[in-house]
């Protein structure tokens, strides 16, 4: 099925007429203020007001929508929601109706009739009846239960967030397969299992109501990015309190455009330029050792084969400088040295502080400036910055709780995890700010979840032969914890290869792009061509063009659903979404869907009790032996979580609470990680030296090739390395001079719908639909080239056409572009289509530890078309 632009606005009429909106609005902010005075009068007349929480992207903003005779006139932020988390909405929450009522929105269900699948063979959709497709579908699952569950695979990217991935974790585990499979190696993998790796548990989020001094690595709330709706109005109040932002990235962004300071890094050398700090703070004597010696393991004893000295009683000892021997905290109080070797038992061992010291021996401010591109003399003024603005030592009175105050922050989020040694560098990122103490400190780095999973703390069972198709937790990424989503099709391609003992049949595709919008990406049609797929998802997708049934959803703004938040350091906030309209009468959503799959393959009462299992349901459970409306789900979820009546919810949208100074800062570190017995945070990561040994011995006793001993060696180790500054396009791609990095644009930011819509696509601009790559104007001159020239841009996998911006604001050894522009299923609109697919020539050489996609890795060739 292909649209075009004039089908599309042919379409559209009725639409506009409907929602009273032109497309050519002069003015959108007046407009809107108009639209909401007039919706705010009529609403005194009988027209509906319905709170709900937006999910068109995973930020998670509270909205009202005004509703009459049935259909969503106007979108606002929820006024009573912004002393929780956002106060507005961007402009894909704001022009959400459209998607709602988009024409070429999927409505009924459809199967392939051409066995062929590609890029351009039209798939020749037949529309057929609800009843025909769930038979279809329960007659391929009924098989392959009967046969091996796990030949099922479940893929979900933005569907978590629609229904909660609780719904399709509990029906596979009814069902029988291992195989769910998230997006999270395509957002911010590396990111989470870097924390994991070092307190327990993943999420953090500075804690910026206190900041003097915030350092942003990669972060980019003001355009698109989790938290972004808290993070942008969070930031500008600090800045007019006085904090200062500096933004270190190879890109003149939204951020950089609002920071104090832009520090143009190269891309990848993130690692040598924090390790150099690391250097500079150690040096200088300006690191909180109190806070080291107290929270971390930084004193304990590290032998020559990387290990932590342990008792006999498996504790981890330190050398306490009262009884010079090595003791471990259970034998009371004690000094712990935090530098030095010391022999114990004949053998030599030094501190993991001593070790991260020896480490960065080399990482000098001048060896980072040439790797880096950072002057030596910034790198070592803002050394001192850092540790004047930490105020070591220092504590606040907050609500008659003493607490230790340390007021600088490095945060980061895609731009230091979304790379081959992803890990290491967002480690080395957590490092920085435990020398300096900001953890879980007023004005620092706030910790969530301290120690919920003591088990990462420990050594990967690195699994082998696998289990799961996507090999997350098995030798080939030991510590995947969050999927390895664009590992599945390679697996797919070829069981034998990874060991995998069956071979899948089966995919199911919610609301997730596979073949778009991974990195090296036209090596994902390969495994999907071998197996039945089912998509589930709004819109026609790529997804779709390698589909054998496509099943439509409801948007966000149709169904009912317990929805996710974004909880803050000083907030926390549980909500619903709520039905507004169902503008083309589709019957079923995801949630329905797996209900009736469930009834008919005979395992309802199973999916009943692993919901409850993963929902943590514990005053108000779903009932085995009756059915359940989408409705009365999400009422039983907010009962049990919300401890407020139903009504509550659907009168207000969200119920909310401020979180005290007592639960905010002691409740973490200073609860979980101090004091005799208690874990510490890992400075000093032992757990990948043991996770690499268990790596080495099975490679080696099941003579396996496909793993390179030597890099998995490097990419574990136990501390960030400048080594980590070079990835493989880095190394190998010798003849391509320039960086590549991607990034993303408030208004076009998921892999799908929101290039369907017309406000983001028309009415805000017209640079909407086309991504330009940035070049800097010098480079740009010196290459001959002029504003708007198109180009190709070419890697060692694939090449990409596009037009050239020329900027100032990067680096003039980088290009940057956006991504999720560029669209090539036939059954995008034309407009859709519009702008440059970067992904076909990005290089895929996921982070070893945590399967994430390597996106800002690749160097290319440019030149003109």
């Amino acid at each position: 099925m292909s649209v075009t632009r004039r089908g599309f606005m042919k379409g559209m009429g009725a639409v506009a007429g409907a929602t009273g909106v032109s497309f050519n609005l002069p003015g959108i902010a007046r407009a809107a203020e108009k639209a909401e005075a007039a919706a705010v009068a009529k609403s005194a007349l009988g027209d509906q007001v319905i709170k709900s929480t937006c999910v068109h992207c995973v930020n998670f903003c509270g909205i009202e929508a005004r509703v009459s005779d049935g259909v969503i006139r106007a979108i606002y932020p929820d006024k009573a929601r912004s002393d929780y988390y956002n106060w507005g909405i961007c402009p894909k929450g704001a022009s959400g109706v459209f998607n709602t009522y988009n024409p070429y929105r999927l409505k009924k269900p459809m199967k392939r009739t051409n066995p062929n699948k590609g890029m351009n063979e039209d798939p020749k959709w037949v529309e057929i009846s609800w009843d025909e497709a769930f038979q279809t579908l329960t007659d391929r699952l009924g098989r392959i239960k009967a046969d091996n569950p796990s030949k099922l695979v479940w893929h979900h990217g933005h569907g978590k967030y629609t229904i909660g991935d609780q719904f399709p974790k509990a029906f596979c585990a009814a069902f029988g397969t291992p195989n769910v499979i998230h997006r999270t190696t395509t957002c911010e993998s590396s990111r989470h299992v870097a924390d994991e790796l070092t307190w327990g548990y993943h999420g953090h989020l500075p804690d910026l109501e206190y900041t003097k001094l915030y350092l942003s690595f990669g972060s980019n709330p003001f355009e698109g990015e989790q938290w972004s709706r808290w993070l942008d109005h969070a930031i500008m109040d600090g800045k007019e309190r006085g904090m200062k932002m500096i933004v270190i990235e190879p890109r003149f962004s939204h951020a950089a455009a609002k920071a104090n300071e832009w520090i143009p890094v190269r891309p990848g050398k993130d690692a040598a330029l924090i390790l150099a700090l690391c250097k500079q703070l150690i040096d200088n004597k300006t690191i909180d050792t109190g806070f080291l010696t107290t929270y971390t393991n930084a004193a304990q004893l590290v032998g020559e084969d990387g290990l932590i000295l342990k008792s006999a009683e498996g504790k981890p000892l330190v050398w306490d400088k009262t009884y010079s021997s090595a003791r471990s905290y259970d034998d009371g109080m004690l000094d712990p040295a935090l530098n030095g070797s010391f022999e114990v038992n004949g053998k030599m061992y030094k501190t993991a502080f001593q070790v991260l010291t020896d480490s960065l021996k080399d990482v000098t401010p001048e060896y980072a400036e040439e790797v880096s591109g950072v002057p030596a003399a910034r790198i070592r003024s803002l050394a001192q910055e850092i540790a004047t603005a930490a105020s070591i030592g220092s504590v606040m009175n907050l609500e008659g709780q003493y607490i230790r105050y340390r007021p600088v922050v490095a945060y980061t989020f895609r731009g230091l995890s979304a790379k081959e040694f992803g890990v290491q560098n967002s480690r080395a990122a957590l490092i920085l700010n435990m020398l300096i103490g900001s953890p879980d400190a007023v004005g620092g780095l706030h910790l969530h979840d301290v120690l919920k999973n003591p088990a990462y703390l420990e050594a990967s069972k690195c699994e082998y032969p696998p289990k799961r198709v996507d090999l997350a937790k098995t030798v080939y990424f030991p510590h995947g914890h969050h999927d390895v989503c664009q590992q599945v099709q390679y697996t797919v391609n070829d069981p034998k290869a990874y060991g995998l003992p069956y071979v899948p049949e089966m995919q199911i595709f919610f609301a997730t792009n596979r073949p778009f919008s991974t990195s090296d990406a036209l090596k994902q049609q390969d495994g999907m061509k071998k197996t039945f797929n089912v998509v589930i998802d709004i819109v026609n997708t790529e997804t779709c063009q390698f589909a054998d049934l496509v099943l439509p959803d409801l948007t966000y703004l149709e169904a009912w659903h317990f929805s996710p938040t974004r909880w803050t350091p000083n907030r926390k906030h549980t909500a619903i979404r709520q039905p507004m309209t169902n503008a083309y009468n589709i019957p079923h959503d995801a949630t329905s869907i797996l209900w009736e799959l469930a009834k008919r393959l005979g395992i309802r009462d199973a999916y009943v009790e692993n919901l409850n299992k993963q929902w943590g349901l514990k005053d108000k459970l779903f009932e085995k032996g009756r059915d359940y409306t989408p409705r009365e789900m999400v009422e039983v979820l907010w009962e049990d979580k919300a401890h407020k009546p139903f009504q509550y919810a659907l009168d207000n949208g969200f119920t909310g609470k401020k979180v005290d100074a007592k639960a905010r800062y002691l409740s973490g570190l200073e609860a979980k990680m101090k004091g005799a017995g208690q874990p510490r945070m890992k400075l000093y990561a032992d757990q990948l030296v043991e996770s690499y040994a268990k790596v080495e011995k099975t490679v080696k006793t099941n003579n396996i090739a496909n793993i390179d001993l030597a890099g998995y060696k490097l990419a574990y180790s136990p501390l960030p390395l400048k080594e980590h500054a070079f990835p493989t396009p880095h190394r190998e791609a010798k003849d391509y001079p320039l960086y590549l990095i991607t990034h993303k644009r408030m208004y076009r930011n998921q892999a799908g719908n929101t290039a369907h819509n017309p406000i983001l696509n028309f009415a805000i601009g017209a640079d909407t639909q086309e991504n330009a790559i940035a070049i800097n104007a010098d480079t740009a001159k010196a290459m001959g080239l002029k504003d708007g020239d198109a180009v190709i841009v070419e890697s060692r996998v694939g090449k990409a056409r596009g037009t050239v911006k020329l900027t100032q604001g990067i680096r003039p050894d980088t290009i940057a572009i956006s991504y999720h522009h560029g669209h090539w299923s036939l059954g995008a609109p034309e407009y859709a289509r519009k702008g440059t697919w970067i992904n076909q020539a990005m290089e895929l050489h996921p982070d070893k530890i945590s399967g994430m996609n390597s996106f800002n890795d690749t160097k290319v060739k440019l030149y003109k078309a």
